[in-house]
């Protein structure tokens, strides 16, 4: 009787153990899991922020068509962009962005090439605050790439630039405003007649719209309409893209890829060498430093 006793409790001990612990281990899984969605989910959020405190590196890639006299041509552009974070009292921060830009023209009136464009260095004073809607200004630089001003104005650029944020969770939706300056470098507006000037007087208003779920998945929407002063003309790409936090190894990576319309424009014979017309594709990676 005691042997079959013991043989009973010894099989329901067992039993117990053999089912609670599999669904035991699952659970811990599912809860490391729920950990790492709630966590991208965060970090995908605060990506829609440009005045957050996270620092990071993106690597965005553009195919435009349409440029040149004849609409042939198209150009692919690469633009890499460290954002580095430093407190400078107790209740405000800096956001400073380096923006480095190369391009490649393949049948611009003819021309196949490829080189450096103009760095931009900015800089945004921004308040620490966990408001809602926040705000951000600071100055701006430009240096021209080259003097062949095929890739970009070779003129030297400075100004002011000013973010607007705010943030009805999940939605993020702001305003970005740029004034540039020529500081000198080659005169003139970059026409057919005076190739290679460009120029750097120009008015910026980037509105965006982004919408951010629980799955780390980013939508958003926006343009990059810029008034050049010189050509008297507006260049205004619309710009929707989908992007996807996920973490590799614990650290958070940003994949975003999407599509992109040139609304409005000028041609060749306004500024050298001309606006992108028609559809283009965009394709970005940000990679997160610290986390």
């Amino acid at each position: 009787m005691t042997a079959r006793f013991c043989g009973v409790v010894l099989a329901y001990f067992l039993v117990v153990f053999f089912v609670t612990m599999p669904l035991s281990a699952w659970s811990e899984e599912q809860s490391n899991a729920e950990a790492s969605n709630q966590s991208a989910a965060n970090i995908a959020y605060e990506l829609t922020n440009p005045l957050s405190n996270l620092q990071l590196i993106d690597v965005q890639w553009n195919h435009n068509g349409g440029l040149g006299t004849n609409q042939a041509g198209t150009n692919q552009t690469l633009q890499i962009a460290p954002k580095i974070k430093v407190d400078v009292s107790e209740n405000w921060k800096t956001l400073t962005r380096v923006y480095f830009n190369s391009s490649r023209l393949q049948n611009v009136n003819g021309l196949n090439s490829s080189g450096l464009g103009p760095t931009q260095i900015e800089t945004i004073f921004t308040p620490k605050s966990d408001q809602q809607t926040i705000y951000g200004l600071g100055p701006y630089f430009q240096i021209p790439g080259g003097q062949s001003g095929d890739f970009g104005s070779a003129q030297w650029g400075g100004g002011l630039r000013a973010v607007f944020i705010t943030m009805p969770k999940p939605w993020t939706i702001g305003v970005f405003i740029h004034q540039s300056w020529n500081m000198g470098g080659s005169a003139g507006a970059g026409t057919l007649q005076s190739p290679g000037t460009g120029t750097t007087n120009t008015f910026s208003a980037w509105p965006t719209i982004a919408y951010t779920t629980s799955g780390a998945w980013i939508y958003t929407l926006d343009s990059e309409s810029t008034y050049n002063y010189d050509a008297r003309r507006t260049y205004n790409p619309v710009n929707a893209t989908i992007g996807k936090v996920v973490l590799i190894d614990n650290s958070p990576v940003d994949f975003t890829l999407g599509l992109r319309y040139n609304v409005s424009g000028y041609t060749t014979t306004l500024q050298y060498p001309g606006t992108p017309r028609g559809w283009g594709t965009r394709a970005q990676i940000t990679f997160l430093m610290g986390h």
